[in-house]
């Protein structure tokens, strides 16, 4: 028996979904992100979404889990520029800036219907399983 190989970095995305004006109008929101954030989402994304047609997860199951993908880092819309795009380590309190982009990204999905349903994952993708992480918990 053969094995397929499961290639995770495979260029299929989202755009083979056929997504509803919802769906766009969602991210459209990536469009306002600098150019790392908006690819580094895309890339997250582009894997969750493989990795759902691998495990075999349903449609309706493989969007939601694509979008929070595409969304999670939607809080760094809310960090200045200068702190995103810094090319030097980042000092103590610019780290502490950059880490409040879960709590904003949560607020700005709250804020509008369409985006809510995403809401929790920008708020806890950098939790850990074992209760690390932040917002809540410190590393």
């Amino acid at each position: 028996m053969k094995v397929q190989l499961f290639d995770f970095y495979n260029s299929a995305n989202l755009k083979a979904y056929n997504l509803n004006e919802i769906m766009r109008y969602q991210l459209a929101s990536l469009d306002n992100m600098d150019v790392f954030t908006k690819k580094h989402s895309e890339n997250v994304a582009n894997i969750v979404c493989r990795i759902c047609e691998y495990k075999g997860y349903n449609y309706k199951t493989t969007i939601h889990a694509t979008m929070n993908a595409y969304l999670h880092d939607i809080g760094k819309l809310a960090i200045p520029q200068s702190i995103l795009n810094k090319p030097a380590k980042l000092t103590d309190e610019e780290y502490k800036i950059i880490k409040t982009h879960t709590s904003k990204g949560y607020q700005i999905c709250m804020k509008d219907l369409k985006l809510r349903p995403y809401g929790t994952a920008t708020l806890y993708h950098h939790e850990g399983l074992d209760g690390s992480g932040y917002p809540n918990r410190s590393y």
